[in-house]
């Protein structure tokens, strides 16, 4: 679409140039014709209009340059300037010398308003080509280049008028009265249509690059100006119907030189900062941040959806109000308070410093209070303070993670105490006078902080026994149902030896003070070193593993029995077996070798697998730690529930 624009705009641009083309050949034909139809009376003013024309175009085009050149800093545009502030003068003092103009300074004469013609002329065209064939240069600093080049240009042309009123006489005539102009001033008009045609040529190359409209206007500009100097290069009057066609092609070439400067320097910079305006209200609508624009005294001039959304407030309701009695911090909610404010803030600001405020909170229009962080900006021009920018954000959802974050800390020394309180419960073999006749090793591996697995051993006077347990669950609830367990079982060793009568007692327990959701499973055992037997019951646990010495032979160990806590009453029974010297009671938990993510054999089978690779001449807790290292490698190093391992050997 923007291509399509071009082409028309190209298009309707060139049909005129061609259409002025035509005319201008067309008028050289037929001038015999239009003659009769133009006596030359009116010439004079004719003249005036079209110069007049011409120096307003040229002295705007010099102001122009002028103003705009401390935002460019654009060297090819302040010559451009200087330039035509030297051909205005110029042109300025051809049509004030013209026959039939009041006297100034002198007579008229076609001699002196002619060259004042041709060095207008000149200078112009050399002045184009000078600018036009070098790259732009953009300078730092404006400094004091505009003088300089106003200055420069300004001598110049005091120079040439200088030249042409008091050696006039030295001057090459341009007219010879009864004849009409010299073979010298059409030998002039042709150079400058060449230089025009080079000029012209600079410019395409640019226009090529970049289609700019700006440069079509200069290139059809120059078409003009060429047209001006050839009509007046083929004629030889100074007041015909020729020179006044010239003259009306050198307006129109001006006129559209100031369309495309204007369009240039101040059309085009101008739509571009509006884009620039939308992308940036675009790209500051779509922040999650507010954003606040302040003049200088501190007073809302524009804010964007997420600020009129953070506080409640329209920017209708906001404009031109002082910032900090509008918006005002908890604690301080006067204007005494504000005014202090503002003039505290404004001192830093003035040398270019930004203010950060990590933490503040904001009073809403409903009186409810934001939590802030903002960062104060100065805009500064020329050292100058212009206007300020406030970008705050909502530190809600960042508070908020902040008390969760001490709360979770919290609750991470408590489980931390809580699981050095249940590490002090379970028994250390370290601290433990273990019988002459067993040899004992166990570890236990929480898959959290806190485990729901337990163990117990007690040594009495013929007898050894052991117990593992697996609370439902992990976690709290499981550590503490675990706590409870322990502190049952230590207190209920009189009741007996058989087995059984332990799991019967726990189930009653469980059963009558935990939830219904929980359940606890468990395998308990006693080793009489009278009889060397080994007695056994089991509450839904997994099976011990009875590993025999001398044939290297795992044997399943295990009795009916559901988890403890689902009925009120169930019948447990005691199994017994025979141990010989060297034979292993390995008791374990499910998160042993339960693993969820993939289809394996039955539990005791891995278990089995691994005693079966394990050197059984080393130490319970030797064997303990090279069974665990097996099962860190089958569960690929992740822990995902509680690991507990018991072994017991007869010696």
């Amino acid at each position: 679409m923007i291509l399509k624009n071009v082409y028309r705009f190209e298009r309707v641009h060139l049909s005129l140039a061609a259409f002025a083309l035509c005319f201008f050949f067309l008028h050289r034909i037929g001038y015999e014709q239009l003659m009769p139809f133009y006596d030359g009376t009116s010439y004079v003013s004719i003249h005036l209009i079209l110069e007049f024309i011409s120096i307003v175009v040229s002295f705007s085009i010099a102001i122009q340059g002028w103003m705009i050149f401390p935002h460019t800093l654009s060297m090819q545009r302040l010559w451009l300037a200087a330039l035509f502030f030297s051909v205005g003068i110029l042109d300025w003092f051809h049509t004030l010398t013209y026959p039939g103009m009041p006297p100034f300074l002198t007579q008229p004469s076609f001699h002196e308003s002619v060259w004042f013609w041709i060095l207008a002329r000149s200078t112009e065209a050399l002045g184009l080509l000078f600018i036009f064939s070098r790259p732009d240069e953009v300078i730092e600093q404006p400094s004091d280049h505009r003088l300089h080049a106003f200055f420069f240009s300004f001598v110049y042309t005091v120079a040439m008028i200088v030249v042409v009123y008091l050696y006039s006489s030295m001057l090459p005539a341009v007219v010879v009265e009864g004849k009409g102009t010299t073979l010298w001033k059409h030998g002039m008009e042709y150079a400058v249509c060449f230089i025009h045609a080079a000029t012209m040529i600079w410019i395409f190359r640019r226009y090529r690059k970049r289609r700019s409209p700006a440069l079509l206007y200069l290139l059809l500009a120059l078409f003009f100006f060429i047209l001006c100097e050839c009509q007046l290069a083929m004629d030889v009057g100074v007041n015909d119907l020729y020179a006044l066609w010239a003259h009306i092609y050198k307006a129109v070439g001006f006129l559209y030189f100031m369309r495309g400067i204007y369009l240039e320097n101040i059309e085009q910079p101008y739509i571009e900062l509006k884009q620039h305006e939308q992308q940036l209200e675009m790209m500051t609508n779509a922040l999650g941040e507010g954003v606040i624009m302040l003049n200088r005294e501190g007073r809302i001039v524009w804010m964007n959806p997420e600020a009129e959304r953070l506080l409640g407030w329209s920017f209708a309701e906001a404009r031109n109000k002082p910032l900090f009695e509008f918006i005002y911090r908890v604690g301080s909610t006067s204007d005494v308070w504000s005014r202090k404010d503002l003039i505290r803030l404004i001192k830093p600001l003035k040398n270019g410093e930004v203010i950060r405020v990590d933490e503040e909170e904001f009073c809403r229009k409903d009186g409810t209070y934001l939590p802030v962080s903002y960062t104060l900006a100065p805009v500064l021009e020329n050292g100058t303070l212009t206007s300020m920018v406030v970008v705050f954000r909502d530190m809600t959802e960042k508070k908020e993670k902040e008390r969760l974050e001490r709360e979770r800390q919290q609750l991470d020394l408590e489980l931390s105490l809580a699981a050095n309180m249940q590490r002090s419960l379970l028994q250390d073999l370290k601290e433990m006078k273990l019988p002459s006749y067993v040899d004992v090793g166990v570890l236990s591996v929480p898959a959290r902080i806190l485990s729901g697995d337990f163990y117990h051993f007690s040594a009495h006077q013929t007898s050894f026994s052991v117990g593992i347990a697996d609370v439902s669950g992990k976690g709290i609830p499981a550590a503490m149902l675990m706590t409870l367990m322990k502190f049952i079982l230590d207190r209920t060793l009189h009741y007996g030896t058989q087995p059984h009568i332990y799991l019967d007692l726990l189930n009653r327990f469980v059963y009558d003070y935990t939830e219904a959701s929980m359940f606890v499973t468990m395998f308990v055992g006693n080793y009489n070193e009278k009889n060397h037997t080994f007695s056994y019951a089991s509450a839904g646990h997994e099976p011990g593993l009875l590993y025999r010495a001398e044939t290297h032979e795992c044997v399943p160990l295990a009795t009916e029995g559901c988890a403890l806590g689902l009925f009120p009453q169930f019948a447990f029974e005691t199994k017994s077996v025979r141990l010989e010297s060297g034979d292993i009671i390995l008791l374990y938990t499910d998160g042993v070798t339960e693993r969820r993510d993939s289809e394996t054999g039955d539990d005791f089978s891995v278990l089995a697998e691994m005693m079966k690779k394990i050197d059984t001449t080393k130490s319970a807790q030797e064997i303990i730690h090279d069974l665990y290292e097996q099962v860190k490698a089958y569960h690929q190093y992740e822990i995902k529930d509680d690991q507990t391992l018991l072994l017991l050997r007869r010696k």
